[in-house]
């Protein structure tokens, strides 16, 4: 093979790879990461969340893949903390649970908690979906395409939140 042949050889086999290995516009990933710190009632506490998924929020739905929940109870809180669920709003009176396990949280404990969904029961979200995490007596939303918390609103008995998003 000629000399000068190698370089031409090396530029296009490189923009063939690069066109291949191109991720498309149909598997574009996402990762949104927010974290703000709450106080209500007895309690004072720093939640973290982070959803993956797949797609792009200017052109819905969005499939969920992945949620990350780090929550910090504050050596301030003069009580327990108990998480009651996780759940996928789609739509304002429908929901997807994540997580129905309960757990505590004591005063100065950290706790990280990872659902990775699996494929068959991904969720979409639609532009007004959002994730909710229920406590004991208040809830927390968490809306992924403004990239906003919204809450604590108290929660009746057993009930999803009394705000509406």
């Amino acid at each position: 093979m000629p000399r000068a042949m190698k370089p031409f050889l090396f530029f296009f086999s490189s923009i063939l790879c690069f066109v291949f290995f191109l991720p498309s516009p149909a598997k574009a990933l996402f990762t949104i990461t927010e974290t703000q710190i709450f106080s209500t009632g007895p309690y004072a506490f720093k939640l973290q969340i982070q959803v993956n998924g797949h797609g792009n929020f200017k052109k819905p739905p969005v499939t969920l893949t992945s949620v990350k929940v780090k929550i910090k109870n504050d050596r301030a809180s003069s009580d327990i903390l108990k998480v009651k669920a996780i759940r996928a709003y789609l739509a304002s009176n429908v929901f997807q649970d994540i997580e129905t396990a309960a757990y505590p949280i004591s005063p100065g404990q950290w706790v990280t908690k990872f659902y990775r969904i699996p494929k068959g029961k991904r969720p979409l979200l639609s532009e007004k979906s959002y994730v909710e995490i229920t406590f004991e007596g208040f809830a927390i939303q968490f809306y992924p395409k403004e990239r906003k918390f919204q809450g604590p609103a108290q929660t009746g008995v057993g009930g999803p939140s009394a705000m509406k998003g």
